[in-house]
């Protein structure tokens, strides 16, 4: 039994039957994300007084993209956009300021660091090929532990090792690999730290473990293809500006000087400045 929501704040139970019920991992991998569903049962609940979904022989489900054209239908109809209290900010002014606190503003990307164990580095930015970031995709991917995310070494074996701190769980997940962010507004640049799970919402909620499956059959377009594209448009270079909420950090000298400062990544918006909401499921 699934909870969904078309309609913000209207809760409905999706039971899953026969056939469907081979859904339930993928569709708790992607919570929060928009589905489509066809062909449901629908009946009316007495005991619950409102409407319950059910799967059938013939029913079928699809996790959308955002920019799909049925996903940003949906959104434009059930989803109400949540007003902003973070005004439009630019880097000179708040580099200026030195404040500490989050900022929003629109800036160009000039490159994704992604740091490796050992001390190595992959750098994605203009001078990457499209092909080259396809083929560095397998190194910024991990398998961490499900409950706290610490990458997971292997024995000569290849078997991957138990996560002391959290036994008994024993689950592992795959992660995008942390990146760091550098992007330029006129003549100031800065480095912005990217946590795994905002990697995945600037690939458009590629999941790590969906990068080798097919988009959708016979086509030969695997998820891996999109994310290299999404990853080279956006570092090509001549691009729109993105718009990037970041949570910003000063730490200050008796003179006002910058002993430290650190940008972290908050959230992510495309060229049109608006949101990439996550789905409903």
């Amino acid at each position: 039994m699934l909870t969904v929501e078309q309609v913000q704040g209207q809760h409905y139970v999706l039971v899953l039957w026969g056939p469907g019920a081979a859904w339930y991992p993928q569709l708790q991998r992607k919570k929060d994300y928009i589905w489509e569903f066809k062909y449901l049962f629908v009946q009316r609940n007495d005991i619950l007084e409102g409407l319950e979904l059910h799967t059938t022989f013939w029913s079928s489900c699809e996790c959308l993209f955002d920019d799909d054209i049925r996903a940003i239908t949906f959104k434009a109809k059930f989803q109400k956009s949540m007003p902003s209290f973070v005004k439009m900010s630019d880097l000179a002014t708040h580099m200026e300021d030195k404040r500490s606190g989050v900022i929003l503003i629109k800036a160009q990307i000039l490159e994704l660091v992604i740091p490796m164990p050992a001390a190595q580095k992959i750098a994605l930015n203009a001078r990457s090929s499209l092909r080259s970031i396809f083929s560095s995709l397998p190194d910024i991917v991990y398998a961490g532990c499900a409950k706290c995310g610490l990458e997971l070494e292997t024995d000569k074996n290849k078997i991957y090792k138990q996560c002391y701190s959290c036994l008994p769980f024993t689950m592992k997940k795959l992660y995008y690999r942390p990146a760091v962010m550098t992007i330029a507004d006129g003549i100031y640049k800065v480095c912005i730290h990217v946590g795994s799970k905002l990697i995945e919402k600037i690939l458009l909620n590629i999941s790590p473990d969906w990068l080798n499956r097919v988009v959708a059959p016979p086509s030969e377009i695997t998820y891996a293809m999109v994310a290299a594209d999404l990853i080279h448009s956006l570092v090509a270079g001549g691009g729109a500006p993105c718009a990037v909420k970041a949570q910003s950090l000063f730490v200050l000298d008796e003179n006002s000087c910058p002993l430290q400062q650190e940008f972290s990544l908050l959230d992510f918006y495309p060229d049109s400045g608006k949101p990439v909401p996550s789905a409903l499921l």
